[in-house]
């Protein structure tokens, strides 16, 4: 069953720094909500006209805080920084644009350089791994 939640306020204004940052924060209504039971630390979708009108909001981000927590400071900008690469604002257009990677954001890769991503991987894989491990076996000592 999935743990569906509010953010933390360090959660909460980790997200929010990086949004001002990338000049979002000032364009669309987001929403940041939990379910630490997915599978990828931070999931951001770009919410339909109907659910904006009913809603308030153009962007949810959904985060695994069990997850986003056990990352360091550093990290944690990264994942929210690799998470928002593909989203932008087209004024032209007047609207809010949400692409997918291939398997990694190219702008993420300039700023940080394939060890950094790397790193960040391996250290998320092993978060989940240990999540895991948690979860099956309780007796299992670290």
């Amino acid at each position: 069953m999935a743990k569906w939640g509010e953010p933390s306020d360090d959660t909460f204004k980790k997200v929010m720094n990086v949004l001002v940052n990338t000049g979002l924060e000032n364009l669309v209504d987001t929403k940041i909500i939990l379910n630490d039971d997915q599978k990828k630390v931070i999931v951001v979708q770009k919410e339909s006209a109907v659910n904006k009108f009913a809603y308030g909001y153009d962007l949810k981000l959904t985060i695994n805080e069990v997850i986003f927590d056990g990352l360091t400071d550093v990290q944690q900008t990264q994942v929210i920084e690799e998470a928002l690469a593909g989203t932008w604002y087209d004024l032209d257009n007047d609207k809010l644009v949400v692409n997918a990677p291939d398997k990694v954001y190219r702008s993420f890769i300039e700023k940080y350089g394939w060890d950094e991503s790397e790193k960040l991987r391996e250290s998320i894989k092993s978060l989940y791994d240990k999540e895991k491990n948690n979860g099956e076996d309780p007796n299992v000592e670290e």
